[in-house]
């Protein structure tokens, strides 16, 4: 009797659950069905949770600053408002100091990144000494210089900066010696570009170095110094 009467029972269900032609759905419409008006309200309430929880996620992390009894606790600076969920807690010590520590090497790098640019620029620079003072033509320290930077430069820093002259006519007899110069070695169609660079000499050139050295050799007053002698023993020093 009590079989039947489950039978019965789970029979009713069935009809009442599955579609009939009157309703388009069934009338106990099955909890997963995404046709289901549960499944429908647990879609949005899951998108509600998720939104909720993506933005407690940009709290800040540690101790909050507060006022109490006429003084701030801690009285330096801290973050103010809600505490960071518990959740978010455990992954903020699980996984320190990410993401934290990105910024902290983005900007190094981005500091490494300016110096390095700038470090090529300056190799990369045909400076005064570079050039002849009458002609304003490539030397022979200059067109080393430069078949430096066209065989032994990366590609991306292959880009020839001449500094400029006190007057624009001379700037321009660089460049364009500078040009012809790089056609006749690496083609034009391979030709990098030139660039005007308003810049000083970071050095000096190898003659002028030279002259300072044998000026100072050459005025040293008398009696001149010179330089203490080595001797192959270890005696002590004779009176």
């Amino acid at each position: 009797m009590v079989n039947r009467t489950m039978a019965k029972k789970l029979l009713i269900l069935v009809l009442l659950a599955s579609p009939t032609a009157v309703f388009a759905e069934p009338m106990i419409p099955w909890p997963w069905l995404e046709t289901s008006r549960y499944y429908a309200w647990k879609q949005e309430r899951d998108d509600v949770r998720a939104d909720w929880y993506a933005r407690r996620a940009l709290d800040p992390v540690g101790s909050r600053q507060r006022y109490v009894k006429g003084k701030i606790w801690p009285p330096y600076p801290r973050p103010e408002g809600l505490s960071m969920i518990p959740s978010h807690r455990f992954h903020t010590a699980h996984y320190w100091p990410h993401p934290y520590v990105c910024q902290d090497r983005a900007s190094v790098r981005e500091f490494v990144s300016t110096q390095e640019d700038a470090g090529w620029v300056n190799q990369t620079t045909l400076y005064e000494y570079h050039f002849d003072k009458g002609t304003q033509l490539l030397n022979r320290s200059g067109t080393l210089h430069l078949k430096w930077i066209l065989r032994a430069a990366p590609a991306k820093r292959r880009i020839l900066y001449v500094q400029t002259a006190d007057a624009s006519q001379a700037t321009e007899l660089r460049m364009t010696s500078v040009r012809g110069i790089t056609e006749e070695l690496v083609g034009l169609e391979n030709l990098p570009p030139v660039i005007p660079r308003v810049t000083a000499p970071i050095g000096r050139s190898a003659l002028e170095i030279d002259g300072i050295q044998r000026s100072d050799m050459s005025s040293q007053p008398v009696p001149r110094i010179s330089p203490a002698l080595s001797s192959g023993g270890g005696g002590g020093v004779t009176p």
